[in-house]
Order: C-alpha cells, then sequence, then structure tokens
C-alpha cells in the first residue's frame, strides 16, 4: 500500500485543545469519551463535547478518533458498550482504536461502517502480527514504538494495511499492552487506562549498592522530527503524537512544528532539513531529560534514559494559540419587492445548495435599505465555522426588509448548510438486545493431579519431570540461544518425553522482525518435531507469534494463548473461538467474581508464578553499563525495599521484570476447582534456584493433600480477592 501523504495525528484532552491542534494543522485528533479509553485520569470529552467534536473536525474535513483502547470485562460489553458508542456511531465517527478483541468483534458486528484501529496496546512488532489484523479486518495497525524505521519497512512490504507510528511524545519503559506493573502493584491497571506511573519512580541496582536517586526505568521523550523522510519511504500511513494529559499549548505547538515540515516534506522541492530554531521550540514545549530517537535508529541503550530525573521538563512560552481558518462559502441573496426575502448559499467543496426564506420584502417607507448594510449584516457569521468568499445581492432600490429577517436568512442558510454538509457522514446502526449471557459450568472439570509447568532451566525441568501429576511441560523459546536452539531443545524434549510428559514450545514474549526470520530458519526442524509428535504443541503471548504459526499453517487445536493475549470477556473468549483458537489463559487481573462469570471450560490457570510486571526492549543491563551479552539478572529496590528481578533474554534482546513475590493460589484449590473450573491448573517458573522450586512442588503437594503450607518468602494471591477497577 503506497501512502502519498502521512496523516498528522494529535492528541486532544479537552475541546479546546481539540481546535487548537485541528487549527494548527493536525489531520486527524483522537480523543478519550466517558469510558473505556487508556487515560481514565485524563479530562475525557463528555458525551455533548464529543459530539460536536466530531461535527466540529468534519466541518474542517479532517477525522477524529476515539480510544476504547482498554480491555473490557462481561458486564462491560455486555450491557454498557452498544449505548455508549451508538450516538457517536450515528453522528459519524471516523475511527476507533481498540485494544481487545472482544471489543473489536463486537464493533465490528454491529457497527461495520466505522474503521477499527489495532491500538499499540496489540503489542504489535512484526509483520506476522500486522498480518494477523489485517486478515482479522482491522482497517489500520498502531504499531509498537520500539520498532525501528527498516522494521516498519519491512512490515510495509509485507502487508496492505494501514500502519501508524508514534512520532513524538512520551515512551514507556515497557512494550505497551504487556504491563503488570501498575496493576499488581496498587490495582491501578494500565490496561484499563488506570496507570500509577510506578516506572517513573526511583530505585536502587543492587548490584551496583548506587547512591542518590536513579531512575533506571524512566526513557526520554521521544522525537522523531528528523525522521519524517525515512518515515515516510517506509509506508508510514499515520504520525502520532502522544499527549492526551498534556496542556493545550504544548499539543498545538508540537503540531504546528510538524505540520511545518510535513508540508514541507510534501509540498515543497527545498531539501528537508529542521531549522534549530524549531528544534529548540520543540524542547521548549515538554521534554524528559531531552529528546531520544533511538527506537527510529533501532539504538537503544543509557542515551534514552532520564536516568537522574523521571520529570516532565516545559519552559514558558508566550505564544498565541492558532485560529482555525473558516470554511468558505458562496451565497445570493434575493430581496424583491412583494416576494419573500431569499438566500441561497453554496458549499464550493461539496457543491451543497440550500435555499431558505424569510418574511416578505416590503416597499421602504423612510430609509430604504443600503447595500452595503445589508451585505455586513449576512456577512456576520460570528462563531460559526464558516465565512463567505462571495456573497451576492440582488435587491430593488426601494425595498425594506427587518434586520431580524435579514439575520434569520443568516443564522438559518448557515444552520442549514452546516446539517447538509454533516449528514453525509451520520448512519444508522442494526439493534442490539443487550443479552446477560452466564458460562455452562456443567462440562468443565478440573483435575489438580494433573497439572501443566512452565520451566526456563534445567533444574527446574529436571525437577518437573519427576512429578507424576506434572502432564504438560512448556519449554520457554527466550531461554534457548540462535545457534545452539536444535540441539539444546531436543535434548529438553528428549527428557521430558521420557518422562511421558507433553512439551509444548512457548514462542518470545515479544516477536520482531529478525526474530521472524530466526524462526523461519529453524522451522523445518521444529515442524519435524511437531510433526513427529516429540513436540504437542506451542504457547503463544503475543499477535505476531499467533500470526506466525498462522502462516505456518499450524492447525490452532495445537496453539495456547497465555495470559499476555487477553480474554478479559466472554466475547473475546468467542471472537477467538470463532477464529479456531479455543485455548486460554485465564486473565491475571480478573478477580474471583468475575472468573466466575468468565468461560473456562477450555482455559488454563495459573496457580503459581512471579508475575511479568513489565517486558522491555530496553536493557537494564546496557542502561547502566554492566552489559556483556550474557544472560543474567539484576535485582532493583523499590522505595519500600522490596527486590525486582530484571532478568535479561539476551537472544530475544529483551528484559523482564518480575514482582518481588510470587502469586500463589494453592490454599484456594476448593474454589478454583469447584466453582471457577478451568480446563486445568499450570505452575509457572521463571527466576526460581533449585530449592525454590523443590519448597514449590512439596507445598502444592501438601496444598492437594489438605494440609497447611510452609512459605518461607513472601507471597501474594495476586488478583483473585481484589481485582482491577
Amino acid at each position: 500500500m503506497d501512502h502519498q501523504r502521512m496523516e498528522l495525528l494529535a492528541p486532544a484532552g479537552s475541546f479546546d485543545t481539540l481546535k487548537a491542534v485541528i487549527a494548527a494543522g493536525a489531520d486527524a485528533v483522537y480523543v478519550g469519551g466517558g469510558m473505556f479509553g487508556a487515560r481514565a485520569y485524563a479530562k475525557n470529552f463528555t458525551q455533548e463535547e464529543l459530539l460536536d467534536a466530531i461535527d466540529y473536525v468534519h466541518l474542517y474535513d479532517r477525522k477524529l478518533h476515539l480510544t476504547i483502547n482498554t480491555l473490557l470485562k462481561n458486564k462491560e460489553i455486555e450491557q454498557q458498550l452498544y449505548d455508549y458508542f451508538l450516538p457517536y456511531y450515528e453522528r459519524g465517527i471516523d475511527a476507533v482504536i481498540v485494544q481487545d478483541m472482544g471489543v473489536f468483534s463486537f464493533l465490528k458486528k454491529y457497527f461495520p461502517d466505522v474503521e477499527l484501529h489495532a491500538s499499540t496496546q496489540m503489542t504489535i512488532a512484526s509483520e506476522m502480527g500486522a498480518k494477523f489484523w489485517e486478515e482479522a479486518g482491522a482497517d489500520r495497525v498502531v504499531l509498537s514504538r520500539e520498532l525501528s524505521v527498516s522494521e516498519i519497512a519491512q512490515i510495509h512490504r509485507a502487508v496492505d494495511v494501514e500502519l501508524e507510528a508514534f512520532v513524538h511524545g512520551a515512551l514507556c519503559y515497557c512494550y505497551s499492552g504487556q504491563c503488570l506493573f501498575s496493576s499488581m502493584l496498587g490495582g491501578r491497571s494500565g490496561n484499563r487506562g488506570r496507570c500509577a506511573g510506578p516506572c517513573r519512580l526511583s530505585y536502587q541496582l543492587q548490584e551496583q549498592k548506587s547512591t542518590g536517586e536513579l531512575y533506571p526505568l524512566s526513557p526520554k521523550d521521544l522525537c522523531g522530527i528528523d525522521f519524517l523522510p525515512a518515515m515516510k519511504e517506509a509506508g508510514v500511513a499515520s504520525l502520532k503524537i502522544e499527549g492526551r494529559m498534556k496542556q493545550t499549548a504544548y499539543a498545538a505547538g508540537v503540531v504546528s512544528i510538524y505540520r511545518k515540515y510535513l508540508d514541507l516534506l510534501e509540498l515543497s522541492d527545498e531539501p528537508y532539513a529542521v531549522d534549530q530554531k524549531d528544534a529548540k521550540k520543540l524542547l521548549d514545549l515538554g521534554n524528559r531529560s531531552g529528546f531520544t530517537s533511538g527506537y527510529l535508529q533501532g539504538n537503544t541503550g543509557k542515551a534514552m534514559m532520564s536516568l537522574n530525573t523521571p520529570a516532565h521538563e516545559s519552559a514558558k512560552l508566550d505564544e498565541e494559540l492558532p485560529v482555525q481558518e473558516k470554511r468558505k462559502l458562496e451565497g445570493i441573496c434575493r430581496l424583491m419587492i412583494h416576494e419573500p426575502a431569499r438566500i441561497v448559499v453554496k458549499d464550493p467543496q461539496t457543491g451543497i445548495e440550500v435555499s431558505v426564506v424569510a418574511g416578505e420584502v416590503q416597499t421602504a417607507r423612510k430609509a430604504p435599505l443600503e447595500k452595503e448594510k445589508v451585505l455586513q449584516v449576512l456577512g456576520q457569521t460570528g462563531e460559526t465555522a464558516f465565512t463567505f468568499e462571495r456573497l451576492e445581492l440582488q435587491m430593488d432600490e426601494n425595498c425594506f426588509v427587518p434586520n431580524q429577517f435579514l439575520k434569520a436568512l443568516r443564522r438559518e442558510s448557515l444552520e442549514k448548510i452546516r446539517q447538509e454538509i454533516l449528514s453525509s457522514d451520520h448512519r444508522t446502526a442494526q439493534a442490539y438486545d443487550h443479552p446477560i449471557t452466564e458460562p455452562d459450568r456443567r462440562a468443565c472439570a478440573t483435575d489438580r493431579s494433573e497439572i501443566a509447568v512452565s520451566v526456563e532451566t534445567l533444574a527446574q525441568l529436571r525437577i518437573a519431570c519427576a512429578k507424576e501429576y506434572v502432564s504438560d511441560i512448556i519449554l520457554n523459546c527466550h531461554e534457548f540461544d540462535d545457534d545452539a536452539i536444535e540441539k539444546e531443545l531436543t535434548e529438553q524434549i528428549r527428557q521430558a518425553k521420557e518422562c511421558n510428559k507433553n512439551v509444548y514450545l512457548q514462542l518470545p514474549s515479544v516477536l520482531r522482525q529478525y526474530r521472524v526470520k530466526i524462526l523461519k530458519n529453524h522451522w523445518a526442524f521444529l515442524k519435524s518435531l511437531f510433526d513427529s509428535g516429540m513436540l504437542d504443541g506451542f504457547y503463544v503471548k503475543t499477535y505476531d507469534s499467533l500470526g506466525f504459526l498462522r502462516k505456518m499453517n499450524v492447525n490452532p487445536a495445537k496453539i495456547r494463548l497465555d495470559a499476555s493475549i487477553y480474554s478479559f470477556s466472554n466475547d473475546s473468549v468467542r471472537a477467538f473461538s470463532d477464529m479456531g483458537y479455543d485455548k486460554l489463559t485465564l486473565p491475571l487481573e480478573l478477580n474471583a467474581k468475575e472468573l466466575s462469570h468468565h468461560s473456562n471450560e477450555n482455559s488454563e490457570m495459573v496457580i503459581y508464578g512471579y508475575t511479568p510486571y513489565m517486558v522491555s526492549a530496553l536493557c537494564l543491563n546496557k542502561n547502566m553499563d554492566v552489559c556483556d551479552h550474557t544472560r543474567k539478572a539484576l535485582h532493583l529496590l523499590d522505595r519500600y525495599g522490596k527486590s525486582l528481578t530484571m532478568k535479561n533474554y539476551c537472544s530475544e534482546c529483551y528484559n523482564i521484570l518480575y514482582n518481588a513475590s510470587p502469586t500463589v493460589l494453592f490454599d484456594e484449590l476448593d474454589q478454583i476447582c469447584d466453582k471457577l473450573r478451568p480446563e486445568r491448573l499450570r505452575i509457572s517458573f521463571s527466576i526460581e534456584e533449585e530449592r525454590e522450586v523443590q519448597a514449590v512442588f512439596a507445598n502444592y503437594e501438601r496444598a492437594i493433600e489438605g494440609l497447611p503450607m510452609n512459605w518461607e518468602i513472601e507471597i501474594t494471591k495476586g488478583h483473585l480477592k481484589r481485582g482491577v477497577e
């Protein structure tokens, strides 16, 4: 898909900001409404404001995108989503940004004429994920912020769906959509739009015994102004500016500068170069210890980080906000004695024409109408979106109508043509009866004597294989070096099969373009294991991996979706099932009550494991100058003295930050098995040493025998009791 002109997509947290960014040159604006947006604490639009905003942008031939980019629970989809979105759909909203598979499926079914954009919260980092969503019916894919321009270009060449990429604003340390940090700490989930930003807090690196405040998880802000030609060449359809919670002056100022250089790129023959005054202005508008373009260049490291302060800094700029130029109309007013006063107004852009009459023109008894005064009254368009580019007046010399007639002509004609222009965007939705669905638990049964175990070390594998009640072993792809994967994987599968275990391979937590190539290189080997029965199936953590296995024609029945491919609602479960993916992992952020209304019959439930807080392309080892390209764990002390383990996975080139305490649900097995009834249970090992693994199994065995457990470490029940807002 070739894009001749890149869209400039701006944020707006208020109507004033929306007007300002439109005036500054935004082609489209994305906003949040009263529900379901990823910035729940922003000053989001009310329903009335949002409806007015749709009209406003359309009058200026711009577009409005609505964020419904959070995970929705059953009640929210079944009882609230339709009524919430209906008025915006009917008014003509242009696009919806979506994270949740259930929401995507629901909107596609009941609101088929609106564009659906796969959010960056879906962690789409390769052509495989982009292709997956293209085939699912997405109109646009918002790519992960971690991609380089060259990776974007590779994706563009492989798919026929619009690509949107971030060009300016705040960066998260974590891949968007893969963060449970705020959720696990205090119940404020980023997946629900309520991130508390714990990554911006200070931490101490235990291995360095550093003193003073350090912010090792706080990246600088992105600035891609120098990369517009490269991004155009790479096939980016839309350039996205982050900042729905930023001030109006910031949003308008940033948009105006990007508009200037996009116009230079698109419309001018002059060589592309950014004036240092404009670069300085961008910096003054707001930055976090300066800017970075590291991801776009494919270079990560210490230079990308705001290690010494997490604050967003800005200079005081005394500049007036831009004012939007009005839409130009043509008009002809006819004032003939003993005829109705009439005006015909035409919109040259669309060819729409309206006619309005008001009263009857009289013969003047005293002072006849003056042509200049009539034109002045008719031309006072005030705060409307219009101005008259040409206004013709045909009138008898000795005629008269009251001023209120002229004002009525003007007011009614402008409103009428406004409605005519906007009516072409209006739609009608199909009906929805708001059903309440409950899962059928009768066919469900959970066998606690056969569980799955995920392992990452040889010690974990050896101990798990020795347990008769472990029926399935899950090996993690990110534990194998590229040059040794075939030998090491073969040996580990052999060990598991000798103990009569089913064996699954878990694909990476993030699948980038370069990793797709490596997997393709090893596919003949993996396929031989799969076809021979040595490998029983795959676990996937991202849509990229799901798309890869679809490309490789793997039977969906042999694929299990891990918890990071979220199935918050029964609508999500049905949507995945319709695609052939029946085997899911229950979400980690739902509580027991919510899970009791969830379809669990084909699902796996994690009952033990250190919850991954974050998956990051930024390597803590590299950022702290201790990277030697070997697999190791570093430890961050938070302000309460708790130690968070950050483990680097060099073969995949990402880090995972783990919770300080493991989630343990062993003493909830009766409730889980008797009431929630997942298909099976899973113990997930990651950073545990041999002694810890032995203790986990010992406590599980005591739990299934009804005996009290003995933990020497602090444990948590995760979200089973509390859940997230």
